[in-house]
């Protein structure tokens, strides 16, 4: 399976929206045999995902979602029978196509992080460098010394960060290492059994012959399986370990600076006479430092604007298409649109407060190279990104407002009627909005609401006039 950080799952709410919308995918009042055997293929997709092993790639889920989508796009919302169902689905393709794409989004949110962290090991360097230099050319000793110890202990400080980095990243690899180690183990094994089989069929009737056929090639199939994911989590292995090496080359290099500004005490207290070569060593590595900040920046800001934006976008797009095709679902299975859409808009609002936090990491960092007092125009770059993070973190916040709107559009009554109304003032709450105190207590609603008993109608594909409210047993 492939590796996902938490923010690009869906939610526990999306989840258990996402079974109910797909449950009410065959109803409808009429019997157009195009639309209807959109949704009902549609259904079968979403049910491929389902029950799905566990050991599958993400492109079967793909697959399954896009061709979910495409079945129903021509029916999806346009008032004909069975469009409103084929509204749900699409929409519902649309969000399990977004939380895939939320991985590729997710994990170059996280690599950006990692970049950004290392350029502020580099920032310490010149910190440290630039402070040696001055101490150096100054016979007055006792300022500097102070300096220099603090300096010692930001770098020592720096070597425990960095390592615990590196020991996290290692243990990452190891767990992966395991996994492909026990797959390795499994594939000969399942090729052991294929080939016992192969021999003891030089040696039996056809009939048998075709028997040990068959086991041959299931164990034979496993092998693949097992090979192909061991193939998976070893390229993994492969993008993890640069990484790591970049992390301990840093704690490397902060034991060697902190060798260094002791040596720099020892140094100005004996007041030797190489003093100067050591100031002038001193400012060519944090001019070094200087260099590879700014290289490293301009990097980070590529890979931002190249993979970290636009995979957000892809996933921030296809949510806005996800929400969009529940819209047309607002008559006959209104629940099950609403339900899709509040879906759709909070992973929206999670998907956009993830780039947001991406952005306020970069204007964490420019504030930081700005603090120390290295040359450049960082003032510009922190109002361009905290503009950013600004407009991302109101985005986010208006559209988990929008999804506990949509949930009490459900109007849903009993214990599931209760669960929704919690789940839209946490929304509610995420977006900004404080809930009114008597919020959780019963509250009515119109004639137009459903109760429970209606919504279970309507995954049946028609309403019952005479159907009695639930109590909140059921």
């Amino acid at each position: 399976m492939t590796h996902r950080s938490i923010d690009s799952r869906p939610s526990r709410l999306a989840l258990i929206l996402t079974i109910a919308g797909s449950a009410v995918l065959l109803s409808g009042c009429s019997n157009k045999d195009d639309a209807k055997e959109a949704v009902s293929q549609a259904n079968l997709e979403f049910r491929k995902v389902s029950i799905g092993d566990s050991t599958y790639e993400d492109g079967f889920s793909k697959e399954a979602y896009s061709k979910a989508d495409e079945l129903t796009k021509d029916f999806a919302g346009n008032g004909q029978d069975y469009g409103e169902g084929a509204a749900v689905a699409q929409s519902l393709a649309k969000l399990g196509l977004a939380t895939l794409a939320g991985d590729d989004a997710s994990t170059a949110e996280t690599d950006s992080m990692h970049q950004s962290r290392v350029i502020r090991g580099h920032l310490s360097e010149w910190i440290a460098m630039n402070s040696v230099a001055l101490a150096t050319t100054n016979l007055d000793i006792s300022d500097e010394k102070q300096a220099l110890s603090e300096l010692i202990t930001l770098r020592e400080a720096d070597v425990v960060q960095y390592t615990k980095l590196h020991e996290s990243l290692q243990e990452e690899i190891d767990a992966y290492q395991v996994q492909i180690d026990d797959l390795d183990a499994k594939a000969v094994n399942e090729r052991n059994e294929s080939a016992r089989f192969e021999l003891q069929m030089t040696s039996v009737s056809a009939t048998q012959a075709a028997q040990l056929a068959q086991r041959v090639r299931e164990h034979s199939l496993r092998a693949d399986g097992y090979e192909l994911e061991s193939d998976r989590l070893q390229g993994r292995v492969g993008q993890l370990l640069p990484g790591a090496h970049e992390i301990e080359l840093q704690v490397q290099k902060a034991k060697d600076q902190i060798t260094l500004l002791q040596e720099s005490i020892f140094e100005l207290e004996q007041r030797v006479r190489d003093s100067k070569q050591d100031s002038a060593q001193a400012r060519a590595d944090a001019e070094q430092a200087h260099s590879e900040i700014t290289r490293l920046i301009d990097a980070l800001e590529e890979y931002r604007s190249s993979t970290v934006i636009p995979a957000s976008e892809r996933v921030i797009s296809t949510l806005r298409q996800s929400i969009r095709a529940a819209g047309g679902a607002n008559d006959v299975v209104k629940v099950s649109g609403s339900l899709a859409k509040a879906s759709g808009q909070e992973q929206l609002a999670r998907a956009l407060s993830r780039q947001a936090r991406g952005e306020a990491e970069m204007v964490s960092l420019y504030q930081a190279i700005e603090g120390a007092g290295l040359a450049g125009d960082w003032e510009s770059m922190i109002q361009s990104h905290t503009t950013k993070r600004d407009e991302l973190y109101g985005e986010s916040k208006q559209a988990f407002q929008d999804s506990a709107s949509s949930l009490r559009r459900a109007r849903m009554r009993g214990e599931s009627g209760d669960a929704l109304e919690a789940a839209a003032v946490r929304l509610d709450q995420l977006g900004g909005v404080e809930p009114e105190p008597e919020y959780n207590e019963e509250y009515e609603s119109d004639e137009s609401d459903f109760d429970e008993s209606e919504f279970e109608d309507e995954m049946d594909g028609e309403v019952d006039p005479d159907a009695e409210e639930l109590d909140d047993e059921g």
